[in-house]
C-alpha cells in the first residue's frame, strides 16, 4: 500500500512503529493523537503504552489534551508562552491549581458534573512569541494581575512537595520572586 491509501489512524501507528523501532529510552511525542477519532486516540494511545512498559522506554507528551494527560502521565508541566507555570505530579496540579493560566485551562474544559451552559475563554490573546513581553508572559490575560507582574519575572516556587509555580501570589513560600529560568 502507498500512504495515500492509509487513514490518520494507521499513519500514526507507522511513525509511531518507526520512532519505537530502536527502542529508545525516551520517546518523545507531540501531539500523537491530533486530529483521531476517540477509538482510533485509546488505540494509539494503548499501543504506545504498551511499547513503553514492553521496553522501559520513558515518554515526553506534549499536548493540549488535559484528557490524555491525565490518562498517560505521572507527571504533568503546564506551559504559557515557552515557560513552564505550575509543574507537578499529576493529582496535585489536577486537585490543587495554583497558576491563573492553569485555572483557565481547566475552566476552557466540558464538565459533566457542571451547570454551565457556556465554557469559559481564557481572556486576551496569546503574545507574539517574537516580542514576548517582560515580566510574567501571562500578565496581560491574568484576572489577578498586578504591577509586580508586569515588572518582574517571578520564580517557580515550591508550593508543596514536588509542586511548583511560577507566580508571585506563591513567592512569599520561598522564593524571592524575581528571576528564575527553569
Amino acid at each position: 500500500d502507498y500512504p495515500h491509501q492509509f487513514s490518520g489512524g494507521m499513519k500514526q501507528r507507522v511513525v509511531i512503529a518507526i520512532a519505537l523501532a530502536c527502542r529508545p529510552k525516551l520517546l518523545i511525542a507531540d501531539e500523537p493523537t491530533t486530529a483521531l477519532d476517540v477509538t482510533i486516540q485509546a488505540q494509539i494511545l494503548d499501543m504506545i503504552n504498551q511499547l513503553k512498559r514492553r521496553d522501559n522506554t520513558s515518554m515526553l507528551l506534549i499536548t493540549h489534551d488535559l484528557g490524555v494527560v491525565a490518562q498517560n502521565c505521572d507527571e504533568v508541566a503546564i506551559v504559557y508562552a515557552g515557560e513552564i507555570v505550575e509543574v507537578g505530579n499529576i493529582k496535585d496540579v489536577y486537585r490543587k491549581k495554583l497558576h491563573p493560566y492553569t485555572n483557565g485551562l481547566f475552566g476552557s474544559v466540558p464538565s459533566l458534573s457542571s451547570t454551565e451552559r457556556r465554557l469559559r475563554a481564557i481572556d486576551g490573546m496569546m503574545p507574539d512569541p517574537t516580542r514576548l513581553p517582560g515580566g510574567c508572559k501571562f500578565y496581560e490575560r491574568c484576572p489577578r494581575a498586578a504591577e509586580r507582574c508586569r515588572r518582574g519575572l517571578p520564580e517557580l516556587v515550591e508550593y508543596g512537595p514536588g509542586h511548583k509555580v511560577r507566580c508571585f501570589e506563591y513567592c512569599g513560600k520561598g522564593g524571592t520572586g524575581l528571576g528564575g529560568d527553569e
